[in-house]
C-alpha cells in the first residue's frame, strides 16, 4: 500500500513537471501538494509525507509558515512550563524549518527559555544566529540587548544593539504571511518598548540626558491607541529614573505618577514606579493614606475614591473566583456567597463573619452559586454549580434538596448560571451554561441545560422542549448566562456567552417559555472571521446611554497572536432593536484577558460606570467612569481599585450609605468600599414579590421630565456572579419629584410618586 501511494504521488509530481515554464511548474506542484495535503488529513502516513514534501521543496511558502506555526504550538503547549524540554523541541523545529519567517517566533521563545535556564553561552550563540537570520528586523537586536543587559554581558555591545533595535523599530520589513492586525499591534508598540529598553541601559551607564531625549520623543510621538494593550508605563518609569539621576525631583515625581496611572499589562513596571516614587518623596514619613492622597494631588484627581477594606472587614487571605450578594437573613444588610461554597454574614456593615459551617446542614461544595427564592417562602435560597444543587433556607439554615425532581450534579463543567421566571408562572427557572470536557488530545464542548421550576426547590429538565438547543446541532462551550428582558415585551430572554471562538446565543422568549436563537440576526453573536468568533467570558445587560433600552457588554479574551480572527470585547449599543459595537468610540481599551464586567453608578451622577476584571497573573482590572456622552474615562489606579488576576466581580451597597461598593474576586478577593466625598443624590429600591420574594425579573423605571433610568433585578450575571437584588439609582443633579414605574414578573404594573430621596424604599407586590 505504501509503495502504491508513493507511485501515485510521483505521477502527480511528474504531471506537474512536464510544464515547460518553471515558475508555472513550481506553482502547479505547490498547489497540487497543498490540495493533496488537505485530502490526506485522516491518513497520518500520507499527511506526513506530503507535509515534508512541502517543507522541503517550498521552505519559504505560506503553507510551510502555517505548518510551522501549527507544529510549534502543538509541541510546545504540552511542555509550556518546562524550559529544558522547550529548548530541545524548538531547536529541532528551527532546523526542520530553516527558511520560514515563523522562525522569528521560534527564536523568541528559544532565547526566553535559555535565559530562564541560565545557559548563557548557548544564549549568546542563538542570539547571534537570530540576528543573522533576520538582519533587517529590530526584534533580534532588541532580544540581544535585553538578555545581555539582564545578564551583564558586554555592556557596550548591549547598548549598541539597543540603539540599533530602537532605530530599526520605526521601519522594519514586514514578514511574509504574518497576520496583518497582529503585525500592526507590534508596529505601534515596537518604538515604545525599544525606547524603554534603550533608556534602561543608558541609565545604568549614567547617561541620563540621552535617556531623557529618547523617552520624551517616543512619548510625544507614540502611536498607541484604543486597540493597544501596550502602555507608556515603562517609558514613564525610566524617565522618572533619568530625572532622579539628574536631581530633577519635581519632574521625577510627576513622571513616576504617570507611570502608576498608565500601568502595564504584566504589572512589572508599576511596582517599580511605586517604589521609586516612595523613595523620592521620603515615604517613610507618610502614612498609606497620606501617600495615596499625595499621588492624587499630583495628578489633580477629583473623581471617585475607594478604600480596600478587605482586611478591616475580616476577609484577608480569602480566595474566591465568584461573588454573589444577597440578604439571606432579611436583616437589611447584604451578605456574600463566595464560590457558592462559603457564606459570610454582614454584621451591620461593619465586618463579615464566615458562617458556612453553622449555616449548612451538610458540607457545601461548589465553584459558584446564586441567590433566589426557590420555594417561594420569603427568604433567599442558593443554587450552586460543580456540583449542581439547590439549598433551601429555613431560618438561616440551608438544607440540600434531594429526591424526585431535585437538581443533581450534571457531572460536567458548568461555568454559568442564570435564574429567572421565564414563563411567569411564579417559579424560578434555571439555565446552566456548560463548558467542555477534555479528551486526551482535545476538548469537546458540552450541551447547555435548562430546568423549569415547579416549587419547593424542585425542577425538571425541559431544555429540548423549550427549544434551547442550537438548530445546527453543534454544542458550544458556555461561559456565562445573563437573563434580561432586552426587548421590553414582558418576558425574560437569555444571553449566553460562549468561549472557544464560538458564536454567542441570544435566546429570545416568545412569551410562553419557548425560545429562538436570534443572536446572529440581532448582531450579538460576535463577528465571524473565517469560521471563528470570540472567547466570550462574562457579559451583562445594562442601559449605558439612558435611552430606555438595554445595551449589552461581552467581555472577550483575545490573544494578540489570534487578534486577526478573535473578537475583542464588545460594547453593544441597542439601536432600534439591533446592536452595534461602540467599544472603540466609547474609549474602552482592548485588553487581552478581559473576564468579567461589573456595572454600577459609582458616583451617583445618573450614568452607569464599568469595572472590568482581567484574568491571568499580573493582569490588572479597569474602572471606567461614564462621561454621560457615550464615552468613558479610565481612573483605575487613582480610584484605588486595581485588582490582579481577576475573575468575578459584583456590586452592592454593603454598608447602606447610599453609594455602590463592590467585591473583586479571582485569587485573593478584595472588598472595595466607596468613600467618595460629597456624592450626589440617590435612591435604593427593594422589591418583595408575591411569589418568589427576591423580585428577580422586576423591571423598574425611575423618571422625571429630565431623565429616565431603568433597572432590572438580575438573577445572576457574567460567569455566575450576582449584584445585590436591591436596585440603586444615582440621581445626579436631577430634582424631585420622580415617578417610579414598576413592572412585576407576572405583568402587574404600578406607579409611585417619589417625594423623598437619599433613602431606601421597600415595595411589596
Amino acid at each position: 500500500m505504501k509503495v502504491i501511494y508513493y507511485i501515485l504521488l510521483a505521477i502527480l509530481l511528474f504531471g506537474c513537471a512536464i510544464n515547460t515554464n518553471k515558475s508555472i511548474n513550481e506553482k502547479n506542484v505547490y498547489d497540487s501538494l497543498v490540495n493533496f495535503l488537505e485530502t490526506t488529513k485522516k491518513d497520518s502516513l500520507k499527511y506526513e509525507y506530503c507535509k515534508n514534501e512541502i517543507i522541503t521543496r517550498f521552505p519559504s511558502s505560506e503553507k510551510t509558515y502555517e505548518l510551522a506555526n501549527e507544529e510549534f504550538y502543538d509541541k510546545v503547549y504540552p511542555i509550556w512550563r518546562n524550559d529544558s524540554s522547550k529548548v530541545e523541541v524548538i531547536s529541532k523545529l528551527i532546523r526542520k524549518y530553516p527558511q520560514t519567517s515563523w522562525r522569528r517566533t521560534m527564536y523568541q521563545y528559544l532565547t526566553y527559555s535559555l535565559d530562564n535556564l541560565g545557559r548563557i553561552e548557548e544564549l549568546k550563540e542563538i542570539l547571534q544566529e537570530f540576528r543573522e537570520a533576520f538582519p533587517q528586523d529590530y526584534k533580534p537586536f532588541s532580544q540581544s540587548a535585553r538578555y545581555m543587559n539582564r545578564n551583564d554581558i558586554e555592556p557596550k555591545q548591549a547598548l549598541e544593539f539597543a540603539r540599533q533595535a530602537h532605530t530599526m523599530s520605526f521601519n522594519y520589513p514586514k514578514l511574509d504571511y504574518f497576520p496583518p492586525m497582529e503585525w500592526k499591534l507590534e508596529e505601534r508598540s515596537a518604538p515604545v518598548k525599544t525606547a524603554a529598553l534603550l533608556a534602561d541601559i543608558l541609565i545604568k551607564q549614567d547617561n541620563y540626558e540621552e535617556a531623557e531625549k529618547i523617552l520624551t520623543a517616543v512619548i510625544k510621538n507614540n502611536k498607541l491607541g484604543i486597540d493597544d494593550e501596550t502602555t507608556l508605563g515603562a517609558c514613564y518609569y525610566f524617565l522618572a529614573k533619568a530625572y532622579e539621576g539628574m536631581n530633577r525631583k519635581k519632574e521625577a515625581v510627576q513622571t513616576a505618577v504617570q507611570s502608576l496611572i498608565a500601568g502595564d499589562s504584566r504589572n512589572y513596571y508599576t511596582p517599580l514606579a511605586d517604589s521609586l516614587l516612595r523613595k523620592i518623596i521620603g515615604y517613610k514619613d507618610l502614612s498609606e493614606d497620606e501617600y495615596i492622597d499625595f499621588v492624587r494631588t499630583q495628578a489633580g484627581y477629583k473623581d471617585v475614591i475607594f478604600s480596600d477594606v478587605t482586611e478591616e472587614y475580616g476577609l484577608e487571605n480569602v480566595g474566591a473566583g465568584r461573588i454573589a450578594w444577597g440578604d439571606y437573613d432579611n436583616d437589611g444588610f447584604v451578605d456574600m456567597l463566595l464560590n457558592g461554597s462559603r457564606l459570610f454574614k454582614n454584621e451591620k456593615g461593619k465586618r463579615f463573619i464566615d458562617v458556612t459551617q453553622e449555616a449548612f446542614t451538610d458540607t457545601i461544595r461548589g465553584n459558584g452559586g446564586l441567590w433566589g427564592d426557590f420555594d417561594n417562602d420569603g427568604d433567599l435560597d442558593i443554587v450552586t454549580k460543580d456540583p449542581e444543587s439547590i439549598w433551601l433556607n429555613k431560618n438561616g439554615i440551608f438544607t440540600r434538596v434531594s429526591g424526585n425532581n431535585a437538581i443533581e450534579n450534571n457531572e460536567v463543567t458548568t461555568e454559568g448560571i442564570g435564574i429567572g421566571d421565564v414563563n411567569n408562572d411564579g417559579f424560578l427557572d434555571i439555565y446552566f451554561a456548560n463548558y467542555e470536557v477534555w479528551k486526551q488530545t482535545h476538548s469537546e464542548p458540552e450541551e447547555d441545560s435548562f430546568f423549569k421550576g415547579i416549587g419547593d426547590g424542585k425542577f425538571y429538565d425541559i431544555t429540548d422542549r423549550a427549544d434551547l438547543l442550537p438548530k445546527d446541532g453543534k454544542k458550544r462551550a458556555g461561559r456565562g448566562v445573563n437573563m434580561g428582558d432586552f426587548d421590553n415585551d414582558g418576558d425574560l430572554d437569555i444571553f449566553v456567552s460562549n468561549y472557544r471562538l464560538q458564536d454567542n446565543f441570544l435566546w429570545v422568549n416568545d412569551g410562553t417559555g419557548h425560545f429562538e436563537n436570534r443572536a446572529l440576526e440581532l448582531c450579538v453573536a460576535g463577528d465571524e472571521v473565517e469560521g471563528w468568533w470570540g472567547h466570550t467570558i462574562g457579559s451583562e445587560w445594562i442601559d449605558v446611554d439612558n435611552d430606555g433600552d438595554f445595551d449589552l457588554i461581552t467581555c472577550n479574551l483575545a490573544h494578540p497572536r489570534y487578534i486577526d480572527f478573535s473578537n475583542k470585547t464588545r460594547l453593544y449599543i441597542n439601536e432600534n432593536g439591533k446592536f452595534v459595537d461602540r467599544r472603540k468610540e466609547a474609549g474602552i481599551k482592548f485588553e487581552e484577558t478581559h473576564s468579567e464586567p461589573c456595572w454600577a453608578d459609582f458616583n451617583n451622577d445618573g450614568f452607569l460606570d464599568l469595572y472590568i476584571n482581567c484574568v491571568y497573573e499580573g493582569r490588572r482590572s479597569f474602572l471606567y467612569m461614564n462621561n454621560g456622552d457615550n464615552t468613558f474615562r479610565e481612573v483605575s489606579f487613582l480610584a484605588g481599585v486595581r485588582h490582579f488576576n481577576g475573575w468575578g466581580a459584583a456590586c452592592a451597597d454593603f454598608d447602606n450609605d447610599g453609594d455602590m461598593d463592590f467585591l473583586a474576586a479571582g485569587g485573593k478577593i478584595q472588598l472595595f468600599r466607596n468613600d467618595t466625598p460629597k456624592l450626589k443624590k440617590w435612591l435604593e429600591v427593594k422589591i418583595i414579590g408575591k411569589d418568589h420574594s427576591d423580585g428577580i425579573g422586576t423591571h423598574l423605571t425611575l423618571s422625571n421630565e429630565n431623565v429616565s433610568l431603568i433597572r432590572e433585578i438580575q438573577g445572576g450575571k457574567g460567569t455566575t456572579n450576582q449584584h445585590s437584588l436591591i436596585q440603586h439609582f444615582g440621581l445626579g443633579e436631577y430634582e424631585l419629584p420622580f415617578e417610579l414605574k414598576i413592572r412585576f414578573p407576572d405583568g402587574e404594573e404600578r406607579k409611585l410618586e417619589i417625594k423623598e430621596i437619599n433613602n431606601r424604599i421597600r415595595i411589596i407586590e
